[in-house]
């Protein structure tokens, strides 16, 4: 890999090019002279599958045929590509099962976003697109029906451990964070959100599921967010983790071919949403990537659109401890940058990281089960709790 994040590796550059869906003949060309410049094929495959990509770029490159890919890493790429196709499909058929055994029966209102849901309605091979989990939103007031039904129909607590089926519980957990993680009798974790941003206040769920579109998928229909919404919240999901994955550039690129994408609306629906810069600086990085002459297109970028890219390249070549890094600079939750929001809000947002370690978890609930007039003895004992475990992690230092 570069050592630079301004100067992407032969083997990044045709990553980047791969990363959509289509590839016009001048991407082709380029894809094909790159391959001839990789030296470490091992490598291309394991970066390409760290960063969720593996499948879609063995089908270019087994249409594309270079000579310089040796046939015994076209067979491991087949290989490899068909596990995690096989994965992936896996994780859509967890994801019917969750609407007949449990959304249908309770009649909850729920909408899917990323994942299976959005391989589904725009990828031409659903199996394409790498999905590690699914996505779920419900509103506020069914999440304890539904986890506790959940619960005890053979589903397991992820985050957090130790959740149980008891309403209380279910009540204390809840209100202590907006999303909890159950994971499938098939083993595919379920990240169960009653609100899409954190604190921002840019989504309203209500709103959000009055607005939701049904999708079949075979013999099920699936509740999804309309184009031009998902297209913008992916835009700001994405950025947050700075682009830190490249199927997200083939989910972009899938929703623009979509015949549903109307780049106006999306542009209103950024307004609306405060995330104009977001969406702006999404697709000019997008835009960029899949220019055959990087170099030159890197020169053209704006201000914002090379912070973006510089992350992009930062996480994509320094990995996950990378992105931690990053993000603990982060202005906001929601936001990597600070041209992403206001003074205002980045003030209010540190005030809540300064108070947020005093506020009781549910650990604290599990450790020792309250009745909710009781609950405020949390206050008390987390901060000791807290304090102790502080002390003696320093004892146990050498």
């Amino acid at each position: 890999m570069a050592a630079s994040t301004g100067s992407p590796s032969p083997m990044l550059r045709l990553l980047f090019l791969l990363a959509r869906l289509e590839l016009s003949q001048e991407q082709e060309r380029q894809a094909v002279a790159l391959c001839s410049a990789i030296d470490d094929w091992a490598e291309l495959i394991r970066l390409a599958q760290d960063t969720y990509l593996l499948p879609v770029a063995y089908r270019h490159l087994d249409r594309l045929a270079p000579s310089a890919l040796p046939p015994h890493v076209m067979a491991r790429l087949r290989g490899e590509s068909l596990l995690l196709i096989a994965d992936n499909l896996r994780v859509a058929a967890e994801q019917k099962r969750l609407v007949h055994d449990l959304l249908e029966p309770l009649q909850v209102p729920y909408l899917f976003f990323k994942g299976p849901a959005l391989a589904a309605r725009y990828y031409d091979a659903p199996g394409l697109r790498c999905c590690g989990d699914i996505d779920l939103l419900i509103p506020r007031n069914r999440l304890v029906d539904l986890l506790a039904r959940a619960l005890q129909s053979g589903f397991q607590p992820s985050k957090p451990p130790r959740l149980t089926a008891d309403r209380t519980a279910l009540e204390f957990a809840i209100d202590r964070q907006p999303i909890i993680n159950i994971v499938t009798p098939g083993d595919i974790e379920v990240e169960v959100h009653c609100q899409l941003d954190k604190k921002a206040a840019l989504y309203d769920t209500d709103a959000l599921l009055a607005a939701r579109e049904p999708l079949q998928v075979g013999d099920t229909i699936l509740h999804v967010m309309p184009t031009h919404e998902l297209f913008v919240y992916l835009c700001l999901h994405n950025t947050r983790h700075y682009w830190s994955h490249l199927h997200w550039l083939v989910d972009l690129d899938a929703l623009q071919r979509h015949p549903d994408f109307d780049l106006a609306a999306a542009h209103a629906c950024a307004r609306q949403r405060g995330l104009t810069t977001t969406v702006d600086a999404s697709l000019e990085l997008s835009a960029l990537l899949a220019n055959p002459d990087l170099d030159a297109a890197t020169k053209q970028l704006s201000k914002r659109g090379r912070a973006l890219y510089h992350a992009c390249l930062t996480t994509l070549q320094g990995g996950l401890e990378a992105e931690l890094a990053l993000r603990r600079k982060r202005p906001a939750p929601e936001f990597a940058f600070h041209w992403q929001t206001t003074m205002r809000y980045r003030i209010a947002s540190r005030l809540r990281r300064w108070v947020q370690p005093f506020r009781p978890s549910y650990f604290d609930y599990a450790s020792r089960p309250l009745p909710p007039s009781w609950q405020w003895l949390y206050y008390v004992t987390h901060p000791c709790r807290m304090l102790r475990n502080l002390i003696l992690s320093k004892r146990s230092r050498p």
